[in-house]
């Protein structure tokens, strides 16, 4: 028997434990390759990948605790307002330690499903706490096995330590061959478009967010720890994630923050308005100047920043922010970027947050309930958890959430990616086609080909 799980009979059979505390246990390992671990666990019904590859952090949650106290300590935790420490105990770990860590992973769809069985193994909103967590950093890697009670799970404990590190394959992963099942055609894209250009005109709303989809057959050579692997090298700047439940996995690399909390400090952003990148330095700052002075970019954005200052607004103090957007620079699409910085108020409640501030503008439009009612009139798919959030929390007020977006499905071995964009008064549907064919390429371009369609 290993070590560990020695460890942990050894503490449940003598310890004064109550049936609804939470036990953490907490150990150092040499290493851990936690994409591989993914890919190795993929007979497991859930398990969370979350990367921030600029802080030289990932995650992996495995498994879910199905336990009556489950959903009565999330809420806590997202309140602030756990009862009693006995309700969360680090068995052999500092807790103050783990403050940077995950403890709840999840995420919630854009709408809930109407049209399709696609992102049926995916509730419209979840939240949970994993059986096993697996964090990889340069400097400390550790594995905590977590459980209620005297439960643990010794099954899945011993597979994953089974796993350990989960070292990647030593041969070169060939490129995926795929089919191009079915896309939105651009006949389609503009029929969609104008019906929302003729909503624009009516003044019924300002802005629509409307996507496109493209559906592959993979054929042959799909890794999903390469996927990942990839996906943080080419997007250092993005947030990479992978959620499988079930047969299906929702997996992308966003460069969109819905929101991060550290205690009381909020920090979000105004993320829309876009253009490519260029060819070279002369071409690309070219390009960023066209981006900063083009009006039609500049209003889609401020309508972003003007929503989420309202909203925060309801639950903050001391927001800041600057008069004028910056350049995010991605590595093949460039967008106006505003950060903004405020102090929460007292008691909020960190699930509440993502409700009030998700869909933003940039995802969804303005009004937003007139705009969220119009796509689901419009799009002839459910987007599911493509524009919803993913992300994690903690009981120390640490969260990362995330918007959806650089995303697709993989479920039956067919990769459904979607790529949307934001339609005002004067958008072009050609334009903005084209403009889908960037946001597409972050999936993409790690298959066989780089471009498809491209313009």
């Amino acid at each position: 028997m290993h070590k560990f799980i020695q460890e942990i009979l050894a503490f449940t059979s003598k310890a004064p434990i109550r049936d609804e505390s939470l036990i953490r246990f907490t150990f150092k390992i040499e290493k851990a390759e936690i994409e591989r671990l993914f890919e190795l666990l993929l007979s497991e019904k859930t398990l969370f990948f979350f990367s921030n590859p600029s802080m030289n952090r990932a995650s992996l949650g495995v498994g879910k605790i199905e336990s009556p106290f489950t959903g009565k300590l999330i809420e806590a935790i997202s309140k602030g307002n756990l009862e009693s420490e006995e309700l969360l105990i680090s068995a052999n770990y500092d807790s103050n330690l783990l403050s940077e860590i995950p403890l709840v992973f999840g995420g919630e769809k854009f709408l809930p499903d109407k049209k399709e069985n696609l992102w049926s193994d995916f509730p419209n909103q979840s939240w949970f706490i994993p059986q096993v967590l697996i964090v990889s950093d340069a400097e400390n890697p550790i594995i905590i096995f977590q459980f209620f009670g005297k439960n643990p799970n010794l099954e899945i404990f011993g597979k994953v330590l089974d796993l350990l590190p989960g070292k990647p394959s030593t041969s070169i992963e060939p490129a995926t061959a795929y089919d191009v099942l079915s896309e939105t055609e651009l006949e389609e894209w503009i029929r969609i478009i104008n019906a929302g250009l003729i909503e624009i005109t009516k003044l019924s709303i300002e802005k629509i967010v409307l996507a496109r989809r493209m559906q592959l057959a993979l054929k042959s050579n799909f890794s999903i720890s390469s996927f990942l692997l990839k996906l943080q090298t080419k997007y250092p700047e993005c947030n990479t994630f992978a959620y499988k439940e079930k047969g299906s996995i929702f997996l992308g690399s966003t460069p969109e923050k819905l929101f991060t909390l550290d205690g009381n400090k909020i920090e979000t952003e105004a993320l829309a308005g876009s253009i490519a990148r260029g060819a070279n330095l002369d071409e690309d700052l070219v390009l960023e100047s066209s981006l900063l002075n083009n009006q039609k970019d500049i209003n889609e954005h401020n309508n972003v920043l003007s929503f989420l200052i309202s909203n925060l607004e309801n639950f903050s103090e001391k927001i800041s922010y600057s008069q004028n957007p910056q350049i995010k620079k991605l590595q093949n699409i460039q967008h106006l970027q505003t950060p903004i910085k405020a102090i929460l108020k007292e008691g909020v409640d960190i699930l509440d947050i993502s409700k009030k501030l998700h869909p933003t503008p940039a995802v969804c439009g303005l009004p937003q309930k007139k705009a969220w009612e119009l796509i689901e009139d419009l799009e002839y798919f459910d987007r599911g958890l493509y524009a919803g959030v993913v992300g994690w929390f903690n009981e120390k007020r640490k969260c990362e959430f995330s918007v959806g977006i650089r995303s697709a499905v993989l479920k039956n071995n067919i990769l459904t990616a979607y790529a949307g964009c934001g339609i005002v008064k004067g958008s072009d549907p050609i334009s903005e086609y084209h403009e889908t064919e960037l946001k597409f390429k972050p999936i993409l371009s790690l298959l066989e080909n780089e471009i498809i369609n491209q313009p």
